[in-house]
This record gives C-alpha cells, structure tokens and sequence, in this order.
C-alpha cells in the first residue's frame, strides 16, 4: 500500500470513527509547530492530530513513518481514538505496520475498555459475525453488548445493528433495548467470595494486600461471582499475571466477560 493509499485509509478510518469534524477541518488547518511542541511534551491529543496530519499530509509533507511513529506515541497514552485506528491498521496491514490481527484485537479491546464508542461498535460487529483472524468467537448476545454501550452514545449503526440482530431473532426485545439502564443483578456473595474479601481485608490491615493470582480469579468465577464484582475486586487488588491470548482464552471459556478481561489486562501489578 503506497503513501498515497495509506492517507486516504487512515482519514476514511478516522470519518467512520467519528474522529474528525469535517467544518473545521476544512476552515482551520492544523498549527503544525504548535503541535510538534505539544506531542514531544507527551500531549496524546497533540500527538494524534500529529499522526493525522503526516498520514493525510494536512498542514506538512505526507509522511507515512512519522504518522505512524505518532500514532503509535498516542496510543501508548491510552488515547482511545489512536488506539482504534491503530487496532484496524494491524488487521488490515499497513506500510509500517504488519498484518497481525491478534496485535490489533489487543488494541482494539484496550479502546473498546475506555467506552468509546467507534471502538465498542467496532467490536461489536467482531462478535456478530465471527472473525477467524482474530478467534473471536460468533456471539450475538456479546455483540449486543457492546452495541447497547454505543448506541447510548448516539451510535447509529449500533442502533441499526440492535435492530438487525432483533429482527434476524438472534438477541431479545431486552437485549435490543438500548435505551434502557443495564439490569442490575443483586445476589448475596457467594461463600467463595465472602471469604476472598476477608483473606485480603485482613492483609490489607496487616501489610500490602496481594493481588490476586490466576487461580484465585478462575476459582471466583466457578465459584459464581459475577463478572462485574470480580472486576471491582481485581480493580482494587490487581493481579499477578500478564494476560495473553491464551489465558484470555481460558477464561473466557470460563465464563470472564470482556469487560473483565480488559480490567484484568490493565491490572498487572509490579512485585
């Protein structure tokens, strides 16, 4: 894919993601030298509209590495927009960056966690139809998920999707809902649970708590915690393990949702 192709991609990729605001693109360009200042001092929105710039070559030179290179830089700071355009260009394969779907699925998930929304829908429409590459699995009642979280955001083609789905008899009426609040399931904690948070109560008044281990979070969710509490858990005490694919897999097949796995991947502790 030449410089001219891969510009013309990123900025379709930043329309459909809702990344741009076309007007003022067009009546203001951007103020490269004030921006390169910003996106050395480690400003990601500086750094993202950078990447933007060399990609489309607005403003400077098409210069497909250097927006890249940017990109990159703003993605690492958890810039939620980077993150996805990131994520699609490793499924896809770019110039300066390989082909590598798995990579992107971890971009994608990690953008997806921040709620927002391109990122949810994105993932969503994974869900729906299945995707090899990436080995998510068909899941229409997860796609629904994650299409609920961005049609709230007034995310058309989420609310289609919903409608799609409802009408193909693949999700209920419920589930198709987006307007309505996500259910909220109260159950007394299960014993497994009860004594999980005494052990780290305790530790907690002794010493540093410890976070907590695989077998610790693979015995909550046989033992019937519910994928939302487990995640406040982890969140509080983090964990002693690094996610990769397949961990992510076991416990998904475990029953760890993807909202979960995302805090579980963002919980790693340094001991």
């Amino acid at each position: 894919m030449n410089l001219r192709q891969i510009a013309c991609h990123f900025v379709l990729l930043c329309i459909i993601a809702g990344c741009l605001n076309l007007p003022s693109v067009v009546a203001q360009a951007p103020n490269i030298p004030a921006l390169h200042k910003q996106a050395k001092e480690g400003n990601a929105e500086a750094q993202y509209e950078l990447a933007k710039a060399y990609l489309s070559g607005t403003g400077v030179p098409k210069d497909s590495k250097q927006g890249v290179d940017w990109l990159r830089k703003a993605a690492n700071l958890e810039h939620p927009a980077a993150e996805l355009a990131l994520a699609i260009m490793y499924m896809e394969g770019e110039q300066y960056i390989p082909k590598d779907p798995k990579q992107g699925l971890e971009w994608l998930r990690k953008s997806a966690a921040q709620g927002y929304g391109p990122a949810e829908y994105n993932l969503g429409s994974l869900y729906r139809r299945g995707d090899e590459a990436t080995g998510i699995p068909k899941k229409p009642h997860e796609a629904a998920n994650w299409f609920r979280k961005a049609a709230r955001q007034q995310g058309a083609n989420s609310q289609t999707g919903l409608q799609e789905m409802l009408q193909q008899g693949l999700i209920s009426r419920q589930e198709a809902n987006w307007q309505a609040s996500e259910p909220v399931i109260k159950t007394p904690p299960p014993a497994i649970e009860a004594k999980t948070v005494e052990t780290k109560t305790i530790e907690a008044k002794t010493d540093k708590p410890k976070p907590f281990s695989l077998a610790e979070v693979e015995k909550g969710l046989q033992g019937g915690i519910t994928c939302k509490r487990l995640s406040v858990l982890v969140d509080k005490f983090k964990v002693d393990f690094s996610l990769n694919a397949d961990l992510r897999q076991r416990l998904g097949k475990e029953g760890a949702d993807d909202a979960l796995l995302a805090t579980i991947s963002a919980s790693k502790r340094s001991l």
